[in-house]
């Protein structure tokens, strides 16, 4: 019997498809009623949010490096380009963010772990609420798109606390399984999705570890919170109001 081979998605294709999904899935959500002036609902928040600061915003970069320098922004990947601009209006409309403007990174290391990133800074209206739509409507639009031949989630999306995560920002990570349409030995890839909210920005962070990835193995929820929320601290800068 061939063993299906299992890789950390080290293609383009597979780096950066998860956080591309993401808006892409908002902005066609079947869910919302696109006659109305609210965004649809999504998973009841398990807690409740505290106001946002009155005279301290954020904005979100791709600094070269992240994480002490471990991981390093790819050449070419600072433009999701597969997301056209009335998706990414779409997206922020649903995901209850004002003013809101959109970066994107790939960052990779020699060690063939990489994180792409896709994030939207202005003002959010309520963190658990868009961390939950976004899970929502990537799965529902794995269900449909076309450059997947299968996908399947690892459990549900798991509420994390790591150290140094402000106290009124919602971070949840889920595992990944999927193949490509039109690959030749189609290899399974294991990523895992981190999606973070705060009053000011929205980040969502695909990652995959070949370490991991080699064994059939995820990488653990606890580690990929921590890695995500350094990725927060190194992109997030304060800017005056």
């Amino acid at each position: 019997m061939t063993r299906r081979r299992v890789r950390a998605a080290a293609t383009p294709a597979g780096t950066a498809l998860l956080t591309l999904l993401t808006l892409t899935a908002l902005a066609g959500c079947d869910s919302a009623d696109h006659n109305s002036a609210s965004p649809a609902k999504a998973i009841p928040s398990a807690t409740a949010t505290t106001s946002p600061s009155p005279s301290r915003h954020y904005r979100l970069t791709t600094p070269d490096t992240i994480l002490d320098g471990r991981y390093e922004k790819a050449p070419g990947d600072g433009d999701d380009k597969d997301v056209a601009g009335d998706q990414v209006s779409r997206a922020m409309f649903l995901l209850g963010v004002t003013n809101g403007q959109r970066v994107h990174a790939v960052y990779t290391t020699e060690l063939r772990k990489n994180m792409s990133f896709t994030g939207i800074w202005g003002r959010v209206e309520d963190p658990e609420r868009s961390v939950d739509m976004l899970f929502l409507s990537a799965a529902t639009a794995a269900k449909k798109d076309k450059r997947l031949s299968t996908f399947t989630w690892s459990g549900r999306p798991q509420r994390l606390t790591p150290d140094g995560l402000d106290r009124d920002t919602v971070l949840k990570c889920q595992g990944t399984r999927f193949t490509l349409a039109g690959t030749d030995d189609k290899p399974t890839h294991i990523r895992t999705l981190c999606v973070w909210a705060d009053h000011d920005t929205v980040g969502t962070v695909s990652l995959a570890d070949a370490s991991f990835a080699r064994y059939g193995r995820d990488i653990p929820l606890d580690r990929a919170a921590e890695l995500t929320a350094g990725l927060r601290h190194d992109t997030r800068t304060a800017v005056s109001q």
